[in-house]
């Protein structure tokens, strides 16, 4: 079932922004756009308006015509006045509910939803998203959710995070990716790394279509989604790109990307998306927003896959990401892929141990060293069989049961 969608009647009021922000990076409904004339608002099929107790055009009778097409409307109107009229002249007029514009946002999300209908009751993911607002899933690292059942790959989204650059996730999340598809599940690959999206010319497919062409035709119904994806036909894949300048990133709403991933999950795509390696949250800390989109993509997955290297200082910061990432990743299974072993003495099977006991990772994958991978890197193509597809054939069936295959 779909999210229920909002217009809002312009406003001067500052309500109207901070709600349609908020949905953005929260979700729970999606707005569809602003209007300045009762004709505007009448003109498509929606489920609520929302509009202020002063807008000129507001009469009985576009309320009337508005819940006569099954539009909810609810109005908005100052707290500070001291007669009361302005809820007053709502109420009047017919309007489903009337709030004070102070309200917060997840509350007036609240109102939403329970006037547009029984969304909550038929779509779990919804409902999950709505309670998340007010709280978060019990701060255990990759133990508080149990793994889906066999079968159950397809809509599942999985992020591939490296705990530094240069650890290979961007090559994990490709091979991930291809291991699913292989078992028969449309998978979607997606790059949302706005650090260093590098999808695109590692697979040597065009930089357009890309994100910013999903999160238009989401918002604005610019064509359809799937005219967003790349097909990557060595690999069956259905490829999503990241922005050709990381600079860009800037431009697009953390809430836009995630709108964009849910929604190829609910096409039935298993969704594997290649996040950055920076997690910190910065205006918690009086610094400026970055690495949003890293956040909410890593905050709305099923699983985490995160990449580090099989060296000392790989090992740190493994650990230093799982501490910045706790809160995103709290209740989420964690997976640890150890990428470019290069062997030795050092049994895999101690490092493994000491890796579960030292970090309680849902499970650990050591990747070999593959000379396979640098030359399928150069040459634009999937990697060949080896060691290292094998290890993520192996990943591919912890992380999403039903998704492994011979290799």
């Amino acid at each position: 079932m779909r999210e229920p969608t909002v217009v809002l009647a312009h406003s001067f009021r500052g309500w109207a922004q901070e709600l349609h922000f908020f949905l953005m990076d929260h979700g729970g409904a999606i707005v569809r756009g602003y209007v300045m004339s009762p004709d505007d608002a009448l003109s498509e099929a929606y489920d609520v308006f929302m509009v202020d107790d002063t807008t000129s055009y507001l009469n009985h009778r576009l309320v009337s015509s508005l819940r006569g097409r099954g539009v909810r409307v609810i109005g908005i109107y100052d707290p500070l006045e001291a007669d009361g009229s302005g809820k007053q002249l709502l109420m009047d007029l017919g309007v489903d509910e009337a709030l004070p514009s102070s309200t917060p946002p997840p509350e007036v999300l609240q109102v939403i939803v329970r006037l547009a209908g029984p969304f909550l009751d038929d779509d779990p993911e919804l409902a999950g998203l709505i309670e998340q607002i007010g709280g978060r899933r019990p701060a255990v690292l990759g133990a508080g959710a149990p793994e889906p059942p066999a079968g159950s790959t397809a809509g599942r989204v999985i992020a591939v995070a490296a705990a530094a650059g240069g650890a290979g996730a961007t090559e994990v999340a490709i091979a991930l990716a291809g291991r699913i598809r292989d078992h028969g599940i449309a998978t979607a690959l997606v790059d949302a790394d706005e650090q260093a999206p590098a999808i695109a010319q590692r697979l040597g497919i065009p930089l357009h279509p890309n994100v910013r062409t999903a999160v238009d035709v989401l918002h604005h119904g610019s064509g359809e989604l799937d005219a967003a994806l790349t097909r990557y036909s060595a690999a069956g894949l259905d490829v999503l790109c990241g922005l050709p300048n990381p600079r860009d990133w800037y431009e697009l709403r953390a809430g836009e990307v995630a709108e964009v991933i849910v929604e190829l999950s609910r096409s039935g795509r298993s969704v594997v998306a290649n996040v950055g390696p920076r997690v910190d949250d910065l205006p918690q800390l009086g610094g400026p927003p970055r690495f949003a989109v890293t956040r909410a993509a890593i905050g709305l997955s099923d699983a985490v896959v995160l990449v580090g290297t099989a060296t000392p200082v790989g090992a740190r910061r493994v650990v230093d990401w799982l501490a910045d990432a706790r809160d995103l990743v709290a209740g989420t299974p964690v997976h640890l892929v150890v990428n470019h072993y290069p062997g030795g003495t050092f049994a895999v099977g101690e490092l493994e141990a000491e890796l579960r006991r030292t970090l309680t990772p849902r499970s650990v994958t050591v990747a070999p060293h593959d000379k396979r991978v640098l030359r399928a890197a150069w040459n634009g193509e999937p990697v060949a069989k080896g060691p290292f597809l094998r290890a993520m054939t192996k990943l591919a069936a912890t992380v999403a049961p039903g998704g492994g295959v011979g290799g």
